[in-house]
């Protein structure tokens, strides 16, 4: 064989050499290829039966979160209308307003006008609440029965239509409390009677605050329920 002829087979032999290394390193790099296709998928299928099998006690656990939040948000509510109130005005006799400002507050009722008084004698006062009837508020007044004689209010009051009740406790029924709209408060030592407008040490204070309101609310409607 010619010098030429063995320099072209050796070509040849390396060309095919280099051509098999080429396809065995292919076919190595595509099975490898392959493998971790494989592996991905096992653990996909793995992933999937986790999320399958947990994902109701995920469900479970988010529910009990949003849950509590609710909770947690209603108890904030409570505190902020626990603690939105307002102080409207303190006055004190003799001649400080008291009676200037209850009347004041039964002209500026919307709905309702609630009222548990232990003794009722002035006409100024009886006056505001037989025209706050006239124009539709809710008046309701619940007198202590031992304290209606010739002066009390009582009776002007309801001749006129005004629905006013005895309590019927045994002993005293002793408040001096009016509710404005389910909202204000007016409360303390004063009675509406001359003397405590003008010759008494007394108190008045009122509040705004719907939840202090509906305490009282709930207590006037207890009393007025068994009155007479």
């Amino acid at each position: 064989m010619s010098k030429r002829r063995q320099a072209l087979h050796h070509l040849i032999t390396i060309v095919v050499v280099l051509f098999i290394g080429l396809a065995l390193g292919s076919s190595l790099g595509e099975y490898r290829l392959m493998e971790r296709v494989k592996e991905l998928q096992v653990e996909n299928e793995t992933l999937q039966r986790w999320l399958e099998g947990n994902i109701t006690a995920y469900n479970e656990r988010i529910n009990l979160y949003n849950s509590e939040i609710r909770s947690l948000k209603e108890q904030i509510d409570i505190l902020k209308s626990q603690v939105e109130i307002e102080v409207l005005g303190i006055y004190f006799s003799p001649r400080g307003g008291c009676a200037k400002s209850i009347i004041d507050l039964i002209r500026s009722a919307n709905k309702s006008i609630h009222i548990m008084i232990y003794s009722f004698t002035l006409d100024s006062i009886g006056y505001e609440l037989i025209r706050a009837y006239q124009r539709g508020v809710d008046v309701k007044i619940v007198f202590e029965k031992g304290q209606i004689t010739e002066y009390s209010e009582y009776l002007r009051l309801k001749e006129t239509g005004v629905p006013v009740r005895n309590d019927t406790n045994p002993a005293l029924m002793h408040n001096k409390v009016m509710i404005i709209d389910s909202e204000i408060v007016v409360t303390g030592s004063y009675n509406w009677t001359k003397s405590a407008e003008e010759e008494n040490d007394e108190n008045i204070i009122i509040i705004r605050s719907k939840k202090i309101a509906g305490e009282y609310e709930r207590v006037f409607e207890k009393i007025w329920a068994r009155g007479v």
